[in-house]
């Protein structure tokens, strides 16, 4: 194991900022259980990792090892340094740097799921194995974005289409909060109006979660068939452009109880997938 140079420490700071990652392709990874499940999933590419070996948690270096991670690649660094380069008040003593994946083209994303659809469809009954994807419009909220990812990945969602305004998705408060899921669902960036009306067009039924009282009910049935969820932002709801198009599904989640005014877009999101999964 290496000690960490003033020029890994000076990269490390400048992971925090979008152009940066996008310029290295890389991204910050914090705490030993994001990292310990990035290098399970043996989906992304660990670069370097540093900890503090001063910290309570440096003991289950061990079990990283074991799982594959190479001990070159390992950097000790100090208390203070650490708790410089973290976002959250009390530093977990890891942080790792990670190779962003590929982004998925449209194409490629509308192949993949349409083929695992077409897979599950000779085999199971079309109404239990719908594939599913997301298109998110604006989301914002760093936490939000993490929970939703940890969310697809749980309900084994084939994609994300993410519509211009979204947060950056290696953001580390979006890292963080996927607990380890970054990278285990196909993603790309997307004209929201257009890819959509493409994915209408090849058959799939396009969802929109909306509050409007003129929606359907989310415990109504559902349609047949393939289908992307699309949850707009935090506190403006969905795009007045998507609103608009006809040919797009209005859905809402009943509200039972009074005292709050709206549902958290994670959480709806959460719903809208259960509500898909269970119940299609």
């Amino acid at each position: 194991m290496n000690t960490a140079s003033q020029k890994h420490l000076t990269l490390l700071r400048k992971l925090k900022q979008k152009k940066h990652r996008e310029k290295l392709s890389v991204f910050l990874a914090e705490g030993y259980h994001t990292i310990q499940q990035i290098v399970s999933n043996k989906k992304l590419i660990i670069d370097k990792l540093f900890i503090d070996f001063e910290h309570k948690e440096c003991e289950q270096l061990d079990s990283l090892l074991a799982s594959g991670l190479r001990a070159d690649r390992i950097y000790t660094t100090n208390k203070n340094t650490m708790k410089e380069l973290s976002d959250t008040e009390n530093t977990s003593g890891w942080v790792a740097i990670v190779q962003i994946p590929k982004s998925n083209s449209l194409d490629n994303l509308l192949d993949a799921a349409s083929s695992a659809f077409e897979r599950k469809s000779k085999t199971y009954s079309t109404l239990e194995n719908d594939s599913v994807l997301i298109a998110l419009d604006q989301i914002q909220d760093p936490g939000n974005m993490g929970t939703i990812i940890r969310t697809a990945v749980w309900f084994g969602v084939k994609g994300i289409l993410l519509g211009e305004g979204c947060v950056d998705i290696w953001n580390p408060k979006v890292v963080r909060s996927t607990v380890g899921a970054s990278g285990m669902v196909a993603h790309t960036a997307a004209k929201l109006e257009e890819a959509l009306m493409e994915y209408h067009q090849k058959g799939w039924n396009i969802l929109l979660l909306d509050d409007s009282e003129d929606a359907i009910k989310l415990s109504s049935e559902l349609p047949n068939g393939p289908k992307v969820w699309v949850l707009g932002n935090e506190s403006q709801g969905l795009s007045a452009r998507l609103k608009e198009i006809p040919e797009f599904i209005h859905y809402r989640i009943q509200q039972e109880g009074t005292g709050a005014e709206s549902l958290n877009a994670a959480i709806a999101m959460g719903i809208a997938l259960y509500r898909s999964v269970n119940f299609s």
